[in-house]
């Protein structure tokens, strides 16, 4: 049987590549300590790395996009459970409980990266300035909530473009620096870690299928699957790929100084004394790290008021405490600091993803998703709908 293949290229496809561009390129993204630990402190190859990294993210996003499709299913519990089938019941409650957890890390990346911020231009001490950033936090999300949904798009588009127009500046003024690492294929580790950085990112950051799926209401043809990734693989890549080579301009300082290599981004930005961007960038960063965090308080509210605190029917206390409970376990949780974060957190995210996601995939996800094609050919899905050529034409 024949299938309808539908657009490559539409205003969907478009949109859930533009959502996980959005959550790959966030704060903890625009510091820069991500690109530094996983990729360009390794030398030439970390510059080239991210393409191979966002290439196999892509995969896992297609793959988990078909399953979502196949199901019309958006939540991400409710995809891993049609993909994990039979051992949904219990893989599905482990995937939840992990995902929870996980959740806690970017959010005290974020408190981390706020504190290091406000020591290195205001000279308070990162505790200080990790609990000013809660507090900030914490009034936002009591006062300010409706405004950061309003604006947070938009400070993350304008993030997005400040960042672009630094690797111009950086890329341009540091080129032969950059051309002279590269020509020469300057290590400063050895290919099989730097390899091993660029599969770890892989790791952690497959999770945004999650993101990616949510906003794949009304998907139909496997074209626009194909088409999301495609797009989504080449924005990612070619953004990861220009911030390190940005960086790689700044090597070996930017990974061997203790305060260039906990926000490299910002010690780029000072390097090249672009008042406009000395201005602009940080306070853009702060802005971005803020919404980021009011965000995650957001998203936790709205999955736990159902589940905890069940009889309570005043629903402002509930999210108070739902709210306040979340930061302030992100805030210990912060303590570790910026670069603790990075390193260990989310390498060992990584890890626990190749067991509770990749691993499930390959055991069950593949089988099931060539089941739930034949069905396809079969008209019996997506459910309500029929994508046979032959359909379309009876009718």
């Amino acid at each position: 049987m024949k299938l309808k293949k539908g657009k490559l290229f539409n205003s969907l496809s478009i949109g859930i590549a533009s959502v996980w561009f959005a959550a790959h390129c966030g704060p903890g993204f625009a510091s820069g300590t991500q690109e530094l630990f996983y990729f360009v402190r390794h030398g030439w190859f970390g510059v080239f790395m991210p393409a191979l990294s966002m290439t196999l993210v892509g995969i896992g996003i297609w793959f988990m996009l078909e399953h979502s499709r196949l199901s019309q299913k958006y939540s991400y519990r409710d995809i891993y459970d049609k993909a994990t089938v039979p051992a949904d019941f219990v893989l599905g409650k482990i995937y939840d409980i992990i995902t929870f957890l996980t959740l806690m890390l970017a959010p005290a990346a974020c408190l981390a990266a706020g504190g290091v911020l406000i020591h290195q231009y205001l000279g308070w001490s990162d505790f200080v300035g990790r609990t000013v950033m809660l507090l900030l936090t914490v009034v936002t999300v009591i006062f300010g909530a409706k405004v950061v949904r309003v604006t947070g798009t938009a400070l993350t588009v304008a993030m997005i473009a400040l960042i672009i127009m630094i690797c111009g500046v950086g890329i341009t003024r540091n080129w032969d620096v950059i051309a002279n690492q590269i020509s020469n294929r300057v290590m400063y580790t050895d290919y099989a870690t730097a390899f091993k950085g660029g599969l770890t990112y892989f790791a952690f950051q497959v999770g945004v299928w999650t993101v990616a799926c949510s906003a794949a209401v009304g998907i139909r043809y496997k074209q626009e699957s194909k088409g999301a990734t495609i797009i989504g693989i080449v924005l990612n890549s070619l953004m990861l790929m220009g911030v390190c080579t940005l960086m790689l301009g700044g090597m070996p300082t930017v990974a061997t100084d203790p305060n260039a290599s906990l926000l490299p981004t910002v010690y780029i930005v000072k390097l090249l004394n672009v008042p406009f961007f000395n201005v602009v960038y940080p306070i853009l960063l702060f802005l971005a790290l803020i919404s980021t965090l009011v965000g995650f308080v957001l998203v936790l509210q709205t999955r736990l008021r159902q589940a905890v605190l069940k009889k309570m029917e005043n629903d402002k206390l509930k999210n108070t405490i739902i709210s306040g409970g979340f930061l302030i376990i992100v805030w210990a949780i912060s303590q570790f600091g910026l670069i603790a974060i990075i390193s260990k957190g989310y390498t060992y995210t990584g890890y626990i993803t190749i067991v509770i996601w990749l691993l499930p995939m390959l055991v069950f996800g593949i089988k099931n998703l060539i089941k739930y094609r034949k069905l396809e050919k079969q008209g019996e899905l997506p459910p309500g709908m029929d994508n046979r050529v032959e359909a379309e034409q009876a009718s």
